[in-house]
């Protein structure tokens, strides 16, 4: 499964109430759910679902309560006519193949994928995306050639760059592993997937129209948060980081996902001096008995600029943001 095709499979997953959703079977959803599990070494799926825990702690709620207001009132340049609105994203993630017939993964390895995107003012006209994903920096219990050529591994071929309007970009391509066979362009596959445009907005493709229904209350829109992913507490703020990536929710929104998270039970500050890409920020944080996950916030500007998280004690995976505003389309803002 490419990144891309991933990442599509993710967004449905966290399709929001605020968007009339087809019905689907729930063996099906039940599929997506374990590859999701699976392609994030059980992010979403160790998440416990029952029991009670803690209020948010009062430095947690200071912290959030504090960039809140600091993104209300801070003046953010707009993006202005013939100008375009930039997001970098930088992740490094370990991902787990299997080798030797085993019966679950057994090689572990680290890759650094950035993805920069011009948007424009108006949506509707021609975006632009770069990808460039990494070979492996780092293996666990394996060497890099059993990691790239493990049996149905899959790898997006980079570097990628595509542009399309509405930023409708076509789905990057992957080599196949040494155990899929390419597809066969005569023959039929079946109902295909629906492209991207088909697809309704979500919190992780949104559009303008889409983020403008959003509710700005802390209450309604922690119950969309969390009911948007597994229906847990803690899925509220895996829910936020999948749409703060993209770079666009606008400054009253989120103000209001700073507050929503106040609502989280058990959310603690777990870093005042996380750093990412060379920036610095504060990490609210929620715990489960295997893991922690971070969301890094700039508390002197309101903005998000990353997470991380962090599986028995070693980092899974580890994100940077960067946004901006710039006059030309493919030029880095200054």
């Amino acid at each position: 499964m490419s990144e891309h095709a991933f990442e599509s499979g993710r967004a449905r997953v966290l399709a929001g109430p605020a968007t009339q959703q087809p019905q689907r079977s729930s063996r099906r959803w039940l599929v997506a759910a374990a590859v999701l599990g699976v392609l994030t070494l059980g992010t979403v799926s160790a998440l416990n679902l029952g029991g009670t825990a803690p209020a948010a702690n009062a430095e947690a709620v200071a912290v959030l309560t504090s960039a809140a207001d600091v993104t209300t009132s801070a003046e953010h340049a707009p993006v202005g006519p013939g100008q375009y609105r930039y997001v970098k994203t930088v992740e490094s993630k370990w991902m787990g193949v299997v080798l030797n017939g085993a019966s679950d993964a057994n090689c572990w390895f680290r890759r650094e994928r950035t993805e920069e995107t011009w948007i424009p003012a108006d949506w509707k006209q021609e975006w632009l995306r770069r990808v460039t994903l990494t070979e492996p920096l780092e293996t666990r219990s394996c060497t890099k050639d059993q990691a790239v050529n493990a049996p149905f591994a899959s790898t997006e071929i980079t570097p990628w760059e595509a542009r399309a309007k509405q930023g409708d970009f076509p789905q990057p391509k992957s080599r196949p592993g040494p155990g899929i066979k390419p597809a066969d362009p005569t023959k039929s596959l079946g109902t295909q997937p629906k492209r991207d445009e088909e697809l309704p907005p979500t919190l992780y493709r949104p559009t303008p129209e889409y983020l403008a229904k959003l509710p700005r209350d802390p209450q309604q829109l922690f119950v969309l948060l969390r009911d948007s992913t597994c229906l847990a507490e803690a899925c509220a703020l895996h829910a936020a980081r999948s749409a703060l990536d993209t770079g666009l929710i606008p400054d009253d929104l989120r103000a209001a996902m700073y507050r929503a998270l106040t609502k989280i039970p058990g959310t603690t500050v777990g870093d005042r001096q996380a750093n990412l890409g060379g920036r610095v920020g504060t990490a609210i944080r929620v715990t489960e008995p295997d893991r922690t996950l971070d969301l890094i916030i700039d508390p002197k500007t309101g903005d998000y600029i990353g997470a991380r998280t962090v599986l028995n004690g070693e980092v899974q995976d580890f994100s940077s943001v960067v946004t901006g505003v710039t006059g030309a389309i493919g030029t880095a803002p200054r």
